[in-house]
């Protein structure tokens, strides 16, 4: 089987080109860089071109300090780099589609911090966060809430937000227990990495227009009518769920970057 030659000349000059076209090379593309305009072509070694093509790059000389040897890039492939690529994608794509999805973890069940982080690969990232989640949950309802650290409160917080946001929009958040993590979810957002979404609610908790930003607040708040308030909340649901950082992700990734300082 003839190889395909992916050739590019680097600092390749209009005599140069003109050689390489009167040998009958069309050129895919030309570039250019900080030492002049690149040509890239392919050919076949079958081509009747071939022999032209290697006499003229082999007349190549030394152009604006770059050696002749390094003037030359050849990639030889069994078929046009278009067509690799084509391949390199496909096969790709049909090893990722054989590979079995994760499964879901069903609930915490008295494992180990270390237990739960052995199970990243085998099990969906969201249902490991949700499993600490419970754990810690678990923690507080025997030890109580005083007993959290900061990265365990971090844990709820975000995990408070992502479910009810994604079940019933920030009115939701707002509306159930979840209230009580508002004074400090940004903050736990912004811990994990997930910036744009600390912002998104940042504004739906300025929405409410409190000036003391407490779980009694909010249920005041929300126990009564505000067409303004909604159409703003409304919006922030729309920017969270068009912004879809990868809250869960980035939570496993804080959790295993935080373990010792958290404990059930």
């Amino acid at each position: 089987m003839a190889l395909f030659h992916h050739i590019t000349i680097f600092g390749i000059s209009e005599q140069e080109k003109a050689d390489f076209l009167e040998a009958g090379v069309e050129f895919r593309e030309i570039t250019r860089g900080p030492r002049g305009e690149c040509g890239i072509f392919e050919i076949e070694e079958g081509d009747p071109r071939w022999s032209k093509v290697v006499a003229v790059i082999e007349a190549l000389q030394e152009c604006d300090g770059i050696p002749k040897k390094y003037r030359v890039q050849n990639l030889s492939m069994t078929a046009p780099i278009d067509e690799v690529m084509r391949q390199l994608k496909e096969s790709t794509a049909a090893l990722k589609k054989s590979q079995p999805e994760p499964k879901w973890l069903d609930g915490y069940s008295g494992q180990t911090i270390d237990e739960l982080l052995s199970l990243e690969g085998k099990y969906r990232t969201d249902s490991l966060v949700l499993a600490f989640e419970q754990a810690i949950n678990k923690k507080a309802e025997q030890k109580g809430l005083q007993t959290l650290t900061d990265e365990e409160r971090t844990v709820l917080a975000v995990e408070a937000l992502e479910r009810e946001v994604n079940n019933g929009g920030y009115h939701q958040f707002f509306l159930n227990s979840s209230r009580q993590f508002a004074p400090t979810v940004v903050r736990a957002l912004q811990r994990i990495g997930c910036k744009k979404t600390a912002s998104i609610t940042q504004r739906a908790i300025k929405a409410l227009g409190l000036a003391d930003i407490t779980s009694e607040e909010i249920e005041t708040a929300m126990a009564g009518n505000d067409e303004r308030r909604t159409a703003k909340l409304n919006r922030c649901d729309d920017a969270y769920y068009k912004g879809a950082e990868p809250i869960a992700d980035r939570l496993f990734a804080f959790i295993k970057a935080n373990k010792m300082a958290i404990q059930f």
